[in-house]
């Protein structure tokens, strides 16, 4: 199954709120077997888990590990 989300920020920068949300959501539909694609309007220069494909304005973002 293929999954596209929406989002502002990812990860989340702050305790709680939409970003920690969809954190949560991806982090245990990865766990499912399910493939996610998340759409940003802006990609963090801090990076991300490489279980799912990031989407940003300028196209696919490269994934890089949380620290």
């Amino acid at each position: 199954m293929k999954m596209l989300m929406l989002g502002w920020e990812f990860p989340p920068f702050i305790s709680g709120g939409l970003g920690t949300a969809c954190y949560g959501l991806t982090k245990v539909m990865s766990q499912k077997g399910i493939q996610i694609t998340f759409v940003i309007s802006k990609a963090s220069e801090t990076g991300y888990s490489s279980y799912i494909k990031m989407l940003g304005t300028e196209g696919y973002i490269q994934a890089k590990e949380l620290s």
